[in-house]
């Protein structure tokens, strides 16, 4: 880790703190009611504390599995915010999502080392909390209960995957020789643990998926019944 990385990081919390300070003072314009307010910071506030807890406490939100490969589960509370919170809640958890993908970095090995910079850790999950908001704006919309569950449930599954494709895609701009030798090879000895490779993160993906599609649905619900002012739609 270079010197200028943590001082990088701490510039990173700032902006995301003015950045949520400059989101509420613009809400607040808006919004009349200071208990409205207050419930909206109040729930925000949860699930940034549990993208930070996430983060920072080993093996929670970042899972190794070998020093080469690893998976997330702080999407899980950034597609909760989204779904709350529509698109520009989305946008703002996609950015902490991003930022602590960054600071996590720093003591990670293997691919993990790939998101030591703002440009490969941040813009995938702001897009991917950007598209889960717009998303579960529209499926707050639907009439039917019962379809509002099944689409939750398979919308989470979706947007998972598509977190995937995003980080993947966007490391692929910028360590192209890497994540193709990861995925594919021409050499014979090397073309067996590309596959392995594959396989393990295909199947990491899965179960992403498998726990979006069970834990999402029904917090929604929850949380939709029991305080339905927080939701912005």
């Amino acid at each position: 880790m270079t010197t200028y990385e943590p001082i990088l990081g701490i510039i990173l919390l700032a902006i995301t703190l003015l950045f949520t300070l400059a989101f509420y003072a613009r809400y607040a314009e808006k919004e009349k009611d200071p208990r409205t307010i207050i419930r909206q910071m109040t729930t925000d506030a949860m699930i940034i504390a549990v993208i930070m807890l996430m983060t920072f406490v080993p093996s929670l939100g970042y899972i190794s599995v070998t020093p080469l490969i690893s998976f997330t589960l702080v999407h899980l509370p950034v597609l909760l915010g989204a779904a709350i919170g529509g698109w520009k809640k989305g946008l703002l958890f996609g950015f902490i999502f991003g930022v602590s993908s960054y600071i996590n970095a720093f003591n990670s090995t293997g691919l993990n080392l790939l998101f030591a910079y703002p440009w490969t850790a941040i813009p995938p999950r702001m897009v991917f909390g950007l598209v889960a908001g717009i998303v579960f704006s529209l499926i707050g919309k639907l009439s039917k209960k019962k379809m509002k569950v099944l689409y939750l449930a398979l919308a989470s599954a979706l947007l998972t995957a598509l977190h995937t494709a995003l980080v993947f895609g966007n490391l692929m701009i910028y360590y192209p020789d890497t994540i193709i030798g990861m995925f594919a090879s021409t050499s014979p000895v090397a073309s067996g643990t590309a596959i392995t490779f594959t396989i393990v993160i295909l199947l990491g993906m899965l179960g992403e998926m498998g726990l979006a599609m069970v834990i999402i649905p029904p917090l929604v619900t929850a949380l939709r019944k029991a305080t339905p002012k927080i939701f912005v739609h």
